[in-house]
């Protein structure tokens, strides 16, 4: 992967999406400017399913715990 910067952050490859966090803990969604038409990709598609469970503190608690569990193997 090349590391191509800005003074605003990261660039992206050419199709890439992203979910990112800031420090203060907003999201940020980015997509590719694609035709309208054009079919989101699965993992996509898991990125944006995540941004709206964000919003269930429960699933959120929950998804920390399984993260907790995976770090402590």
């Amino acid at each position: 992967m090349t590391d191509i910067s800005t003074d605003q952050g990261t660039v992206l490859p050419p199709g890439s999406s992203a979910l990112v966090v800031s420090a203060e803990g907003a999201f940020s969604f980015f997509l590719p400017d694609n035709p309208p038409d054009t079919p989101v990709p699965r993992l996509t598609q898991l990125l944006v399913a995540v941004l709206m469970r964000s919003e269930d503190e429960g699933w959120v608690e929950e998804m920390l715990g399984i993260f907790e569990d995976q770090s402590r193997n």
